[in-house]
């Protein structure tokens, strides 16, 4: 039997899936550009709690109303107005919580659409992880007219491509500029220990669908296995297993809704020895078995 990839939060999958969303007049989307001016208003049913998608391209997201925990490469963050995130590419991002009043807006270049290599402009490419921000009110109008612009750009006949980039390549400076003027009034001290956690964290949603050996991140970060050990316990209060074994639970889910994956052929894809072990391995982490997580309706 072959095998069908998982569905992914991908601009080619966005637009070959049109009935995931139910008010299409508040995006724009195309095979180089996703925009959404407000996705409470958009409704779409892939926007649920508790079901964790693969984001394939970096996004810019701006917060208009209410607060949420997401979670973004197995690190929670609670965000909230009027923050912008922007998340890495190739993300396994997941909503843990977040307020009925929510309200959001997006901005999904392709990963090749940018004039500049985009990994570089949007996130830290060593750990990889993203960049939050929290404008102050002097600050916000700049960033409005930007949004403004940009959602004003895409819908011009003929579309203006090199309007959209640079549009949004000056977006990306002046986040960047606001970024780099916080961490100058609070600078982020990192000891060795949490530089050697952020790095891990990048290692393990790289690596664990197919390594969950500590040695082999040991050897990566060139450490002693017991030494990683003990540094990840310190400074996260769990332990390295518990963290691959978070990310392999992560990549299941997203397997387990996003694709039409049998179960035997998912334990196949995430390396385990048999359906079995992985049926096993998977209740023992979620209290449910991968069958039973497939049908459960999630909010």
């Amino acid at each position: 039997m072959e095998k069908s990839k998982p569905m992914e939060l991908g601009l080619g999958e966005l637009l070959s899936n049109p009935n995931i969303v139910n008010n299409n007049s508040f995006r724009f989307i195309s095979r180089d550009l996703g925009v959404i001016i407000s996705f409470a208003q958009m409704d779409s049913i892939l926007f649920s709690t508790g079901r964790p998608y693969r984001a394939k391209e970096s996004r810019i997201i701006r917060i208009l109303k209410g607060e949420a925990r997401i979670s973004i490469n197995l690190i929670e963050y609670k965000v909230k107005e009027p923050m912008i995130i922007i998340s890495p590419f190739n993300s396994l991002i997941e909503i843990v919580e977040i307020s009925e009043d929510y309200d959001f807006q997006v901005i999904v270049p392709d990963n090749n659409f940018l004039p500049i290599a985009q990994g570089g402009a949007l996130t830290d490419s060593y750990t990889k992880h993203g960049i939050f921000i929290l404008p102050t009110e002097e600050e916000l109008p700049q960033i409005d007219a930007f949004f403004s612009m940009i959602w004003d750009a895409v819908h011009k006949v003929p579309f203006r491509r090199e309007v959209v980039q640079h549009l949004i390549m000056a977006l990306l400076y002046n986040i960047r500029y606001i970024h780099a003027k916080n961490e100058e009034s609070t600078p982020l001290q990192l000891s060795r220990q949490e530089e050697v956690f952020r790095r891990f964290i990048g290692l393990v949603n790289e690596h664990s669908k197919r390594e969950r050996n500590i040695s082999f991140y040991a050897d990566k970060l060139c450490l002693t296995p017991h030494y990683l050990s003990t540094v990840i316990r310190e400074v996260s209060g769990q332990t390295v297993m518990q963290w691959i074994n978070q990310a392999v639970i992560l990549e299941a889910k997203v397997l387990l809704k996003h694709s039409d994956l049998l179960v035997f052929q998912i334990s196949d894809e995430l390396g385990f020895p048999n359906p079995s072990f992985f049926s096993k391995f998977f209740k023992r982490i979620t209290g449910m078995t991968p069958a039973e997580y497939q049908k459960k309706r999630h909010t």
